[in-house]
């Protein structure tokens, strides 16, 4: 049967955008497409209190054009934040698209000067939300992800995370942005996003996703040394130990509910065991998945990720 399945899924194309990811976001993407900006604030205020909402904005931002509705909503809602925070993060999408996803030494002239020109729409269309709702905190967690980009220190993300955790009860999208900017490759330091990513975990509710961050922070110390092989660090015991731990917290945990950002917490822990050589642990997350997977870290490894993941799964469920 084993073989059977795995020929009917590699034959089934890989879920990766992240409307994929999350269906229940159709209806807001539709809205954004019709430019029915009613539609759009209430689904954002259809949300609990204190709800982390990144996912929706994001969404939102990949929605190609969006700018356009998104900048004349802007210009007719002189008081609102949430348009502020769309169109900012709009612009934060169309700003690392032009910059791409290449180490900073490859970047050209031109790439930078677009990424720097939007980013800067961005932070000033985001500092507005944040003036006109300080308790806005998916913008706070977009102007984590501008900071890095426009290089304002590791102390000014830091500030801004805490904007956003302090109006968030589990502000995982901003705690990925954050854990981000800690890293060596955007001038933090190993001991950083270590530290980070445990309090993450200390923080978090039994079956939240904030443990997913101890396996990412692994994985960027993994992926971020050219010279020594991703398995080097992963397959260490201590760190297998810890990831599998961190797991067993949150997606793993009897109290887990599916939210949006689940499936990025599988797909991190089943890199992760699965570079580490815990391929039966590795498996529940591949399961988890099926086929819809979010691309990190898997592209950060190889671009060509998708035959990779698909080998990887392919490997975990042979044993």
């Amino acid at each position: 049967m084993a073989p059977v399945i795995d020929t009917l899924s590699s034959l089934v194309a890989l879920r990766t955008k992240t409307i994929e990811l999350y269906p229940d976001l159709a209806p807001l993407r539709a809205a954004v497409r019709r430019g029915n900006w009613a539609a759009v604030s209430a689904h954002f205020d259809g949300f609990p209190a204190r709800a982390d909402r990144s996912t929706a904005v994001q969404v939102v931002a990949e929605t190609a054009g969006s700018e356009r509705f998104l900048q004349r909503v802007v210009d007719t809602h002189r008081d609102s934040s949430l348009a502020r925070t769309l169109l900012g993060a709009r612009y934060i999408v169309t700003g690392w698209n032009a910059r791409g996803a290449t180490r900073a030494k490859y970047v050209q002239a031109d790439q930078w000067r677009v990424f720097h020109d939007h980013l800067r729409r961005a932070d000033g269309l985001l500092a507005d939300a944040t003036s006109i709702d300080p308790s806005n905190a998916a913008a706070w967690g977009e102007r984590v992800t501008a900071a890095r980009g426009l290089s304002l220190g590791q102390d000014e993300g830091r500030r801004r995370y805490e904007r956003a955790a302090e109006h968030c009860d589990a502000p995982y999208g901003a705690q990925r942005q954050l854990l981000q900017t800690l890293c060596p490759k955007w001038g933090g330091s190993v001991d950083a996003v270590l530290t980070f990513a445990r309090q993450c975990a200390e923080a978090a509710k039994p079956g939240g996703l904030g443990a997913a961050n101890v396996a990412a922070a692994h994985a960027e110390i993994a992926l971020d040394d050219d010279d020594v092989e991703v398995a080097r660090h992963l397959a260490a015991p201590h760190v297998r130990e810890e990831v599998a731990a961190a797991a067993a917290r949150s997606v793993l945990h009897p109290d887990f509910r599916p939210v949006h950002g689940w499936l990025g917490a599988h797909s991190v822990f089943a890199f992760t065991l699965f570079h580490a050589a815990d391929h039966a642990g590795a498996a529940v997350h591949f399961a988890a998945m099926g086929n819809r997977v979010n691309s990190y870290p898997w592209s950060a490894h190889s671009g060509l990720w998708k035959p990779e993941f698909r080998q990887a799964r392919r490997a975990v469920r042979a044993r």
